[in-house]
């Protein structure tokens, strides 16, 4: 086959590949990222076979050695070393199913730029490849404007803005490059399409990269370009810029700037707080492993051995950190010193790479000449690395942005090795190291190996991911034995069947009154296979907390379900208990782990033992409500057994404490509920007294009392407007209350002063 045909397919196939951000299979688990990344990993192994055969063929053609190569080999052998003292070696080798990031599928994006820097030769194929970036960009950016979902095809919107920024240079370098001046300018529509988008997306970290770089690029073109009075005004553009946002962030104490989004850019933000704590606690533990880390892809286990409870301050939601939400702070910890230098190498080489062109080219930028106009581009690129790099600080690279990442870096190649490529297309003819009669033979072999080779690896999760969906349907409409069935067709011991196996334990966990609709055998059958997931996922990570407290919320509903049965139940709740110390000892910081271990002891019986529990939870963060309202609960359960000595004024302190943290809406006794409304409402604590008030009535949506009682409370706590449409609600529950609420507001019209406890 001629050497152009070669060619000819793997641009072909690497532009192809763009248009897998498209991909979104609901079929399958996480379907914005396994659906991409199961079907770019297919596409180039089997390009990598051609690009083997290829430069076996016409050896002429192999990349030239590079810097950038050996920082990106350097990388790799870094996280391959890692991977050796890796505390979980199959995360670091696989990675899971959310991220997809571990070392087998990153090692995809190199085979991407291996075939890059080979196959792309001249610049009517990088305009064809960037040119395609771009329109693809823009459809995603669209699909996000007018969609249901800002977050489009791509499934997180701090990947969106990634993906972005990528494509927004690369319709700049497009500019640059255009030959037909006139038609220039119709780039600037993609780019106002992708600002739209990128705004919709609010994600404080890449805004705030985009913004650095177009600083940075003023400031360059105010350094370099041709034209004085360019220069002239880029640095006052720049100076008067900066000055402006110094002036502009020194209002954050105001209300108008508390207000806008551009609080989201500052420190305050919660999420940033959040990531404070995190990167704290990644710094307290570099010493443990400053060489090699704790294994490539294991941020979770440093997050969890130094969680910090006042990290539930921020936020309550999302507290289980896989990653460190800052790319070096993520390499440095898990891939040691010798990870994070490597991986800056592969910048420092691309650096290296710009300033001897751009010094070989005069070190002046403009649209005058070829040298000139090169050098601008050679500014864009420093500019979009510097956004790159900017917008990592606060996320982690994602399939979208590594591909980028590998075009730019492909793009820089190019532009130092242009003249050797040019000389090779002409010399290209002669050397020959494959006979043309084995050519084929090797390929079909090799093509062969390839599809064995990713049958194992990418289609047989891919059958895996689409079996558990199947099962979570199942399950999720009431159909445990069916679902399970699917489950165990589906979890056939693939390297990815993680997830899956935590979704079937998630959901037996949170559902257990499924087992009671079937017989004692298939109930005990499947609990115990459930409970054999949890253990599974315990053996491959067991330093995760995670995994730890899913096996022992799982013991623990086997437990629940034989409450009657006193030797089971002590057994599974002792393996409970057991597996909760060990998520503990993973986790020590982390108040609401002990919550659900004084929920464990206190059906045990062991009553003290549950309060004390309860009260070391609240001493992790005394400003965290769930400690105290469960605390509340424990009392309310309590003062009704026998030989407790626990009474109603028990319960005071915590449940005052739970009202006035705002945790009342973590509460789901009704019962306790209830008491609070009534303690309060005799207080004249209106306040409080409504916040419970107005949680019963989400739980009891239906109950036509509650909100006749709700509507009460609003009107005694000056809500005239709330209290008539939650008597409304009241009255469409129970038409007979119409007469009840009429009542009601002549008597406090006849005596405005009056108030009563609500019953």
């Amino acid at each position: 086959m001629p050497a152009k045909t070669y060619l000819r397919i793997l641009q072909g196939g690497l532009i192809a590949s763009l248009l897998i951000v498209f991909f979104v299979f609901k079929d399958l688990l996480f379907p914005y990222i396994t659906s991409k990344q199961l079907s770019f990993n297919v596409l180039m192994e089997f390009l990598m076979v051609i690009w083997l055969v290829f430069i076996m063929r016409f050896p002429e053609y192999r990349p030239k050695k590079n810097l950038i190569v050996y920082g990106i080999l350097a990388y790799f052998l870094a996280i391959a070393a890692s991977y050796l003292v890796s505390v979980d070696p199959i995360l670091s080798f696989w990675g899971d199913s959310e991220r997809m990031l571990g070392f087998f599928h990153i090692l995809h994006f190199f085979i991407f730029y291996l075939i890059l820097v080979t196959a792309f030769r001249s610049w009517k194929e990088w305009q064809a490849l960037m040119l395609t970036s771009v329109v693809i960009a823009s459809i995603v950016s669209l699909m996000g404007i007018f969609g249901v979902q800002t977050y489009s095809t791509i499934g997180n919107t701090a990947y969106v803005s990634g993906y972005l920024i990528f494509n927004m240079f690369f319709a700049l370098l497009l500019f640059l490059r255009s030959e037909q001046k006139g038609w220039r300018w119709l780039y600037s529509v993609p780019v106002v399409i992708m600002l739209i988008e990128f705004w919709n997306c609010h994600t404080s970290g890449a805004i705030i990269g985009l913004t650095v770089s177009i600083l940075l690029l003023v400031f360059l073109l105010g350094l370099f370009h041709k034209s004085k009075n360019l220069r002239r005004a880029s640095i006052i553009t720049f100076v008067v810029a900066v000055v402006g946002i110094i002036i502009l962030f020194s209002q954050s104490d105001k209300a108008w700037f508390q207000n806008s989004f551009l609080r989201n850019l500052t420190s305050q933000k919660a999420t940033f707080q959040t990531r404070l704590v995190s990167w704290k606690g990644a710094a307290a533990d570099f010493k443990n492993h400053p060489v090699f880390g704790t294994g490539f892809g294991n941020y979770a286990v440093i997050f969890d051995k130094h969680f910090d409870s006042k990290f539930l301050n921020y936020t309550r939601s999302e507290t289980y950190f896989d990653r460190a939400h800052n790319n070096l702070i993520d390499i440095a910890s898990t891939t040691g010193a010798v990870g994070l230098i490597t991986y800056l190498s592969i910048f420092v080489a691309a650096l290296y790479y710009l300033w001897q062109k751009f010094r070989a080219n005069g070190m002046r930028a403009g649209l005058d000449d070829e040298k000139s106009r090169q050098n601008l581009e050679l500014i864009v690129i420093v500019a979009l690395l510097a956004a790159y790099f900017i917008q990592n600080l606060a996320v982690f690279d994602s399939y979208v942005t590594y591909i980028g990442l590998m075009i730019i870096l492909g793009f820089i190649y190019w532009l130092f090795f242009i003249e050797e490529t040019e000389e090779t297309e002409k010399g290209a003819k002669k050397r020959l190291t494959m006979d043309r009669d084995w050519e084929w033979v090797v390929m079909i072999l090799m093509l062969l190996a390839a599809y064995i080779f990713t049958n194992q690896a990418n289609l047989k999760p891919w059958r895996m991911f689409r079996g558990v969906i199947v099962g979570y349907s199942y399950v999720a409409q009431g159909e445990l034995k069916g679902g399970v069935m699917k489950y165990r067709e589906a979890l056939t011991d693939t390297p990815l069947d993680r997830d899956g196996r935590a979704t079937l334990v998630n959901l037996v966990t949170m559902n257990p009154e499924l087992l009671k609709g079937l017989s004692d055998k298939e109930a005990q059958d499947i609990l115990e296979y459930v409970i054999s997931l949890a253990q599974k996922n315990v053996d491959e990570s067991p330093l995760d907390s995670l995994t730890q407290m899913q096996l022992a919320q799982i013991f623990d509903t086997a437990a629940r379900y034989y409450y009657k049965d006193l030797t089971k139940f002590n057994q599974y709740s002792a393996a409970a208990l057991e597996a909760m110390e060990q998520s503990i000892l993973s986790s020590p910081g982390r108040a609401p782990i002990y919550l659900v271990k004084a929920q464990m002891l206190l059906a045990r019986g062991q009553q003290k033992e549950a309060i004390e529990t309860v009260n070391y939870s609240i001493s992790l963060n005394p400003e965290y409500p769930e400690g105290y309202c469960r605390l509340a609960q424990f009392y309310l359960f309590l003062k009704d057994q026998p030989k407790t000595n626990v009474t109603e004024k028990d319960m005071i302190a915590p449940m005052t404490k739970c009202a006035e943290l705002d945790g009342l809406d973590q509460v789901n006794s009704g019962q306790l509920l209830v008491q609070v409304i009534n303690y309060f409402a005799t207080k004249l604590d209106y306040p409080n007294a409504l916040k419970a008030a107005e949680r019963l009535a989400t739980i009891y949506d239906t109950d036509a009392q509650i909100w006749f009682n709700l509507a009460k409370l609003q009107n005694i706590s000056g809500n005239p407007e709330k209290a008539q449409i939650s008597a409304e609600k009241a009255i469409s529950l129970d038409p007979a209350l119409s007469a009840g609420w009429e009542a009601y507001l002549s008597s406090i019209n006849l005596k405005p002063t009056t108030t009563k406890a609500v019953k």
